[in-house]
């Protein structure tokens, strides 16, 4: 029937159908630790009252033709009106029995429960049955006074350099050519990634980048395949990503895409002098130098610190020992293979759901872990009696309204629209962990 049935009541406690009702419970199997099975039988007598109630409802709101309000006859009401009766009725009685049962036996679902089964024919009682998974118990070996070292890389002048070089670059002067590429181009495409079944990635195209047909980082099936190019070409690029490539998600992998070539030309940088310094507000060359390099000792500490605390919560995890409910880990699973592009693979290729499933198991760890950082946060957050208060969430509320160029209220309402604000409020309670494990760690270095 697709009966949704929550966890609890709205208020935390547990609805009944009615005082001193008979319990419906007939069973509770447990195929795992955090699995139940509950199955229920509903008297015949006790749905069939239900529906009566509901046929004497509409009844009494009702005209028909012939008849004045609340004058139809019973039998005539049923007889129209029976099968939307014993729906409601259904409706009514399952969620109330689930509910019950959830107080009876001390259950906390983790996830709204699904009806597994569900019988009700011209004879005999009404049966069903719910899987639940409920809250692990959360068991933290140990969360203070975890070892890291912290390990930040030096700012060299080489960093320097190739800092003022991209602000070289996005300075640079474009020179539009209306002929094929050439080794030292500038050829300005978008591109498109695609999926094992050739189609488009959702949210995987770039527009308007430029690819340095000259530049020592450009990968090498992008150079070869934009070589001798024309503007309005088209072409599918398929690239192998190195193991150490930058982008963690990338590496290892083959990709394609379909690039799409809008212009060709040739950038002309500008000179590195004082008079490119003064363009940046800035009063000379050596002035631009340790403003940069101020700029990358910032960045290089920033990125120290959310690795060591990154290092600190992953010792936490792979020391804490506990089952997490398989509904969170198949809905986090589901979440990395959308972030990935695994999801628009055809489901219809056969070949193509194998390499989906191969996905998910590669990807299952990384599923489990995130699903137990999240119970995790939360244990020690209460623990620590760490709270989200509606101060800093207002705080986020108005800097975001103020990038946005939005009022402060229609932020408000489009993020609590959109579960923004529920995001913001984990995001911020995960920080204050965070920070307390590095203050409650013995950092070297």
């Amino acid at each position: 029937m697709g009966v949704q049935i929550p966890p609890l009541a709205p208020n935390g406690g547990v609805a009944h159908i009615m005082a001193g009702e008979e319990e419906y419970l007939r069973d509770v199997k447990r195929p795992t630790d955090l699995k139940r099975v509950l199955e229920f039988e509903v008297p015949r007598e006790r749905v069939e009252k239900e529906i009566h109630g509901i046929i004497d409802g509409i009844r009494k709101e009702i005209s028909l033709p012939g008849f004045r309000r609340g004058k139809a006859p019973a039998g005539l009401i049923r007889a129209r009106f029976a099968e939307t009766a014993r729906k409601e009725a259904i409706e009514k009685l399952i969620p109330a029995a689930y509910r019950s049962a959830l107080e009876k036996e001390s259950l906390r679902p983790v996830l709204p429960a699904e009806i597994g089964s569900m019988e009700y024919s011209d004879e005999g009682p009404l049966r069903f049955h719910v899987e639940i998974e409920l809250f692990p118990k959360v068991e933290i070996k140990k969360y203070k006074g975890i070892k890291a070292k912290k390990e930040t890389k030096p700012v060299e002048d080489g960093d320097i350099d190739r800092e003022i070089e991209g602000l070289r670059e996005r300075f640079a002067d474009f020179k539009e050519l209306e002929r094929p590429s050439q080794a030292d181009d500038t050829v300005i495409a978008d591109y498109t990634r695609l999926g094992v079944d050739g189609k488009p990635v959702r949210g995987g195209k770039v527009t308007g980048y430029p690819f340095d047909l000259a530049a020592e980082g450009l990968l090498k099936e992008f150079k070869e395949a934009l070589a001798g190019i024309e503007i309005g070409d088209e072409k599918t690029v398929e690239v192998n990503y190195p193991d150490d490539f930058s982008q963690e998600e990338m590496r290892g992998k083959k990709v394609s895409f379909l690039v799409e070539v809008k212009k060709i030309g040739r950038r002309s940088l500008p000179e590195l002098n004082d008079e490119f310094a003064k363009k940046l507000g800035l009063d000379s060359i050596e002035v631009l130098r340790s403003k940069v390099s101020e700029g990358l000792e910032e960045a290089r500490q920033q990125e120290t610190d959310s690795r060591l605390k990154r290092d600190i919560l992953n010792t936490v995890i792979e020391e804490s020992n506990f089952e997490v409910p398989e509904g969170l880990v198949a809905m986090a699973l589901d979440s990395i293979m959308k972030s990935y592009g695994e999801d628009e693979k055809d489901k219809e290729d056969p070949e193509a759901v194998e390499k989906i499933n191969q996905a998910r198991e590669r990807l299952r760890p990384l599923a489990v872990n995130l699903v137990k950082e999240q119970f995790i946060i939360d244990d020690i957050a209460e623990r620590e009696g760490m709270k989200v208060e509606d101060g800093e969430i207002e705080e986020i509320i108005q800097t975001v309204a103020a990038r946005a160029g939005l009022s402060v209220e229609e932020t408000r309402r489009k993020a609590a629209e959109s579960e923004e604000i529920d995001r913001w409020r984990r995001d911020v309670l995960k920080n204050k962990v965070l920070d307390f494990l590095k203050e409650q760690a013995e950092v070297e270095g």
